[in-house]
């Protein structure tokens, strides 16, 4: 079977709720993008809206983690995701009724974060218990194929909406996409944590155990670490992109889709080409080669002056960033044990999205002063050098195999 992950019903159920969030993701970002920069003008204030959402990330990402571990996940998945609906509804009733201000925005996005926290952790770690163990890796890959699915046809619709005039309609469409989002997941049979593998000890116990676990083992370390480098470097090319579509490029809103939507065709293509031809989840060497090729796509699109080169590089950049983050979440899922998973998830959660708002605080602030390309092309190089490092300085990384890892864990671990 090609996608072997798609045996489980519940699982097939599942990526079919993941779908529908996604696609309301897609369209609010795309539409408070452009809100916030017309609201602001600024590159600085665009870069703090997205970092705001990101904060509660940065701090609480661990304690998500032992949430999942301990908690029933179906009941949190269906909590979060109707909180996330509620922040949605506000800022649609806002922009519809042209009382929305910046404010707004970021406290919003904040508190929309916050359930985001909480969520993906847990959301994460359920794909395990849902799916055959040896099919781990072609789930990770099938969702990221309906991830970059939905980034191709959301930022286009929202871009039309915008430029249709109806701002408003990407944040209505995220409020009612996760109340059906909750509806599909509470009618799911999702095993919750067994008995055996939850912890009852104290919290920052709890903590330190997930902690512990990740240093003693360095090649593990260096997985969880190293997504830090993209989100410092790299990701805050999402914030930015408006500012392509309207000031660099000069193609306004509909250019802000076809960009967006540039990323998800790449990312579509590899994350379809992982779940076939890597089904068992990859290698390590492939998790390198995809984050070196993402700073050279970066850098090539922060260069660019053409629409045309500027939606290749982008697409580029989709494809090698569904190759190394769909490879990083396999190797962790297939390296952790049951018990520790969701903790050890979140701090992949912490390194791979909590310093987000770091990088776009700091690379807004830099961009108002020396432009948008330099910020982003100095991104690509550093990215680039520090995967060569890691290749150097840490060689057991790139001789890791999923499948090689999972069948020896599902031979060391009890039924």
């Amino acid at each position: 079977m090609a996608f072997p992950a798609l045996a489980s019903p519940i699982y097939r159920r599942f990526l079919f709720a993941s779908m529908v969030a996604t696609l309301g993701g897609f369209m609010q970002a795309t539409s408070q993008g452009w809100l916030v920069l017309e609201l602001t003008n600024s590159p600085a204030l665009l870069g703090l809206a997205g970092s705001v959402a990101g904060l509660p990330t940065l701090f609480l990402a661990v304690v998500a983690g032992v949430l999942a571990d301990r908690v029933d996940r179906r009941r949190l998945l269906v909590l979060t995701n109707l909180a996330g609906a509620a922040c949605a509804a506000i800022l649609a009733v806002l922009t519809s009724l042209a009382l929305v201000e910046y404010w707004h925005v970021l406290v919003l996005a904040f508190l929309a974060g916050l359930a985001l926290t909480v969520q993906m952790p847990a959301s994460q770690a359920v794909v395990s218990t849902i799916v055959d163990r040896t099919s781990i890796g072609n789930a990770v890959a099938l969702n990221s194929a309906q991830y970059n699915l939905m980034r191709i046809l959301a930022p286009a619709a929202a871009g039309l909406f915008i430029a249709a005039g109806s701002l408003a309609l990407g944040f209505w469409v995220n409020a009612i996409a996760l109340v059906v989002v909750s509806l599909i997941v509470a009618s799911l049979a999702i095993p919750a944590p067994r008995a055996a593998d939850r912890v009852q000890a104290a919290l920052w116990l709890d903590l330190q155990d997930g902690i512990r676990y990740v240093a003693s083992d360095r090649a593990l370390a260096t997985i969880v670490l190293l997504p830090a480098i993209p989100a410092l470097f790299v990701l805050n090319y999402l914030t930015f992109i408006p500012v392509y579509a309207r000031d660099i490029l000069a193609t306004g809103p509909i250019g802000l889709g076809l960009l967006t939507s540039s990323i998800g065709v790449g990312a579509l293509v590899g994350a379809l080409s992982t779940a076939t031809l890597r089904p068992s989840g990859g290698s390590g060497r492939m998790m390198l080669s995809g984050l070196a090729v993402v700073g050279i796509a970066l850098a090539t699109f922060a260069l660019s002056q053409s629409l045309a080169l500027s939606m290749a590089a982008l697409a580029l950049l989709g494809a090698s960033q569904v190759a190394y983050y769909a490879t990083t979440n396999t190797l962790i899922q297939v390296l952790v044990p049951a018990r520790l998973r969701g903790r050890v998830l979140s701090l992949y959660v912490l390194t791979s999205i909590g310093l987000i708002p770091i990088a776009n605080v700091v690379g807004g602030a830099v961009a108002e002063a020396v432009g948008v390309p330099a910020v982003l092309a100095a991104g690509g190089i550093v990215t680039f050098s520090v995967v060569a490092l890691v290749a150097i300085l840490e060689p057991r990384v790139a001789h890791l195999r999923a499948a090689a890892l999972s069948a020896v864990a599902e031979s060391a671990e009890p039924a």
